[in-house]
């Protein structure tokens, strides 16, 4: 806490040294590309909805930078996660934006951080109900949304039957690409799965695949010998053929344990951002195809 408190103090300083453009528009933040891709969503043109974290970058390991600094100084609404997947959002929005509207996601949705800690640095990762990853179901992400416009609503009352209707045209998109995920992935049901960290179980349980094991043993941390030769086993029990890395994981690892195991690599993301993944809907498309052609149905 005392790291965090002098680097946000020092990335304060430094940021006021070169502002960001001011905004003619409201400012909103979000901490992932797909939480803001709902956050806008639901905000609408009127609202300039900004991402924190760059597109390629791990959470699990992130720490601010001034850029973040100056996106966040004007924002009026921060949303987080949750969950303990990124606490260092409610100190800087504390630290810079001390006027804007804390919006734990998380907590909208259900899901909360184990009790005495933060759930991504423990082994709370997969246990649902802690995982923080409840974006990558759109099941969840439905519920987060009438609270988003409560939000909205709050801050620009005149506005606040525009933010109901976009959550609830929203909500009703998200229950569509629910069923077409599930149709996607309907072929591979009941499938095993080994990825890169154990980022996946909302999504296994909404779509019935089956996490059988994770590379990471802990965010931020690669496997020792003895992890991926477990790792190895695993894989050999389970007949599996194919590893799901990430676009934030490190690669050698992933090459190790599937160099081991006799397994090629695909590659999932659960945070987004690129191009092809920039969206939620996009991004939730990308991985139903990724999950159902690396486990052999194309």
């Amino acid at each position: 806490m005392l790291r965090l408190a002098a680097l946000l103090s020092a990335l304060v300083l430094a940021a006021c040294s070169s502002p960001a453009p001011a905004s003619r528009r409201p400012v909103a933040a979000a901490t992932i590309p797909p939480l803001a891709d709902l956050v806008a969503g639901v905000a609408g043109p009127g609202w300039d909805v900004r991402t924190l974290i760059p597109a390629g970058t791990s959470p699990h390991v992130f720490e601010p930078t001034p850029r973040e600094v100056r996106l966040v100084a004007p924002a009026r609404l921060v949303a987080t996660v949750g969950a303990g997947y990124d606490a260092w959002a409610a100190k800087l929005a504390a630290a810079c934006a001390s006027q804007a509207r804390l919006f734990d996601a998380g907590r909208a949705a259900g899901i909360e951080a184990a009790e005495g800690g933060e759930a991504h640095d423990g082994h709370e990762h997969g246990d649902l109900g802690h995982d923080p990853h409840w974006w990558l179901s759109p099941v969840l992400a439905a519920k987060v949304l009438p609270s988003l416009a409560a939000e909205f609503s709050a801050l620009d009352p005149d506005g606040a039957a525009g933010y109901r209707e976009r959550a609830a045209a929203l909500a009703a998109g998200l229950r569509r690409l629910d069923a077409e995920l599930e149709k996607t992935l309907r072929p591979v049901a009941g499938s095993p799965i080994v990825t890169a960290h154990a980022a996946w179980g909302y999504f296994a349980d909404r779509y019935g695949l089956r996490p059988a094991a994770s590379i990471e043993p802990a965010p931020g941390r690669e496997p020792s010998p003895r992890e991926i030769r477990d790792l190895v086993l695993v894989a050999r029990r389970e007949g599996l053929r194919t590893l799901f890395t990430e676009p934030q994981f490190p690669e050698d690892a992933a090459r190790v344990v599937a160099k081991e195991a006799g397994l090629r690599i695909a590659t999932v993301d659960p945070i987004g951002g690129p191009p092809g993944r920039a969206t939620y809907d996009e991004l939730l498309r990308f991985n139903a195809r990724a999950f159902r052609d690396g486990l052999g149905i194309r």
